[in-house]
This record gives C-alpha cells, sequence and structure tokens, in this order.
C-alpha cells in the first residue's frame, strides 16, 4: 500500500537532515506529498531549542533538502509545541500515513534528544512510524 501523506521532523541538526533526505526520497519514490515540521517553544526562554523564526528557517531548509532529492509536494510547518505532540498534530492534521524521525538530535549544550521523540511517537502515533538511524 503506497504512502500519501508523509510527516518529518526536524531540529536543524545534520542528524535530522539525514531523516528528512529519507523522508525526502520516500515522499518523491511514493508520489506522496511531504510535510517538514520543527517545533519551538513560545515562552521566550534562552534555553530553548528555538523561537518561531529559527524553527521556520529550519522546516523551509528541510523543505529545500526534500527538494533536492527529488520531493515534488513538500509542506513545511514551525509550530509551538514539544516535538512530540508537533510530529502527532502534523500526522493527524495531515492524514499521514507515515512518520519519519531521526534516532538522536542536537547534542552538547543544546541537547534534544530526537531518540526519546522517536521512541514516544512509536507508541503513540496513527500511523507508521519509520526511525531513521542517524548516529554518527
Amino acid at each position: 500500500m503506497p504512502y500519501t501523506a508523509v510527516v518529518v521532523g526536524t531540529d536543524g541538526s545534520a542528524t535530522s537532515e539525514v531523516a528528512v533526505r529519507h523522508a525526502g526520497k520516500l515522499a518523491a519514490d511514493q508520489g506522496a506529498r511531504l510535510v517538514v515540521v520543527t517545533a519551538y517553544e513560545e515562552s521566550g526562554d534562552k534555553r530553548a531549542l528555538t523561537d518561531r523564526g529559527q524553527a521556520e528557517d529550519k522546516a523551509r531548509y528541510g523543505e529545500t533538502l526534500a527538494v533536492e532529492v527529488g520531493a515534488t509536494n513538500v509542506v513545511a510547518r514551525a509550530v509551538a509545541g514539544s516535538p512530540f505532540d508537533v510530529l502527532l498534530e502534523a500526522a493527524n492534521d495531515f492524514e499521514a500515513d507515515v512518520i519519519v524521525v531521526g534516532s538522536k538530535g542536537l547534542t552538547g549544550a543544546s541537547r534534544f534528544v530526537l531518540g526519546s521523540v522517536a521512541s514516544a511517537v512509536s507508541h503513540h502515533a496513527p500511523c507508521d512510524v519509520l526511525i531513521v538511524q542517524t548516529a554518527d
């Protein structure tokens, strides 16, 4: 059964780019719509992963990466909320058949562990989940 809608999350890290490219290729191969989402915090907390402007830039960059690998129907969104909630919301809003997430995200001072997001998504997603091995 072919996929018609694919959702992928990106945090702008090199490892999330691997997931976006994988999702872009999958969408291209399946003739599916690809939705690239980036979560951001509205709190104004300087320790937050990103703000709305940064999130929009990261989502648009993800769109560019997906187009480079052949995706033709791509939507980019920056959405306030936790990465887990944002992915599930996008999957529901766009009636996704599959959510693509990377196995790891940013490290260091800006630590954002996509591994925990991937795990949570795999337990609660309304559709298939593809976890792309992105660890170095």
